[in-house]
């Protein structure tokens, strides 16, 4: 299935992180899900920035246009702040994308193990993740390993 992209990656000026603060808290939102949309879609839940920065997230051929390194930086920041990424090396070069936030995630899990029968009960992260009773997402989920 074709990844389908927000009617603003198509907008140039999408493309230039923009100085108000209004308009500019509205556009990091837009990056913030697309990059999110975008890694769930490809299944990526490790990021080299070297090599994102080359990716069709942050390059539109059909327009153009490129996000500059510093507002990849930036994009990246905000998923930062956010919780859905967290920089894996001093150089913020390596990142680990979290499609959920680790709160998200947890909430999930208590709402599994109520579901499941498995509270008061000690599981590993193995049974967790890999486990019989283990559905979804949870089978991939990097921030269980």
């Amino acid at each position: 299935m074709a990844m389908e992209w927000p009617w603003q990656y198509d907008f140039p000026p999408f493309f230039t992180i923009q100085p108000n603060a209004d308009t500019r808290k509205k556009q990091l939102d837009a990056w913030c899900s697309l990059v999110i949309n975008y890694c769930h879609h490809k299944k990526i839940s490790q990021i080299d920035v070297n090599e994102l920065e080359k990716s069709p997230l942050f390059s539109n051929a059909k327009i153009g246009r490129t996000l500059p390194s510093e507002g990849i930086r930036v994009v990246l920041q905000e998923l930062a702040a956010k919780g859905n990424l967290e920089f894996t090396d001093k150089t913020k070069r390596q990142c680990l994308i979290m499609w959920r936030t680790p709160e998200e995630w947890g909430r999930i899990l208590y709402r599994w193990v109520t579901n499941s029968g498995y509270q008061n009960t000690v599981c590993t992260l193995f049974e967790l993740s890999h486990g019989d009773n283990t559905v979804g997402e949870g089978k991939r989920a990097k921030v269980l390993q």
